[in-house]
């Protein structure tokens, strides 16, 4: 595990997805609403390897298209102005550090690709809907953290 983060996190996830839409305008990152609620998936799950706790205080539910935070794809599919939300996220730096760093790569690919890579097997989406057969059932945070440690956090010795 990388840093320690003595502080609860769970911030809420409007305001960590409004944060991350702020990360793509300010650094060119084309976007959609699947690109948003996949790149909150990439950062809640990096957080989950990385620190062991939760991002925000919502949960990744497996949908039809992947994984999805419900109250973030509601607001989105409103068509209301999340950057506005929350343009800053009170965290701490390391964990201002590891979404930037995970939207800078992930913010990369297409909302397609994404989704693609979000579907693959053995994915934690995958497992729920192959194994489980729990559509819409929340994506166990022990799968995504076992995950994200093994398929996407590089975690350099000191």
């Amino acid at each position: 595990m990388g840093a320690v983060i003595d502080a609860a996190l769970e911030y809420p996830s409007l305001h960590v997805a409004s944060y991350i839409v702020n990360l793509c305008e300010q650094d060119g990152v084309v976007y959609n609403p699947t690109k948003v609620q996949k790149l909150l998936y990439c950062c809640y799950g990096a957080a989950l390897a990385a620190f062991g706790r939760r991002l925000c205080d919502e949960r990744p539910r497996a949908w039809q298209y992947g994984p999805v935070f419900p109250r973030v794809f509601n607001y989105l599919h409103k068509g209301q102005d999340i950057a506005a939300l929350c343009p800053k996220l009170a965290a701490p730096e390391a964990v201002l550090s590891l979404i930037g760093d995970t939207v800078k790569v992930f913010g990369a690919y297409s909302a397609s690709a994404l989704s693609k890579w979000s579907h693959m097997d053995g994915s934690p989406w995958s497992y729920v809907i192959n194994e489980l057969h729990d559509r819409n059932g929340v994506i166990p945070d022990d799968l995504i953290s076992d995950y994200f440690a093994r398929n996407v956090l590089v975690v350099k010795d000191a």
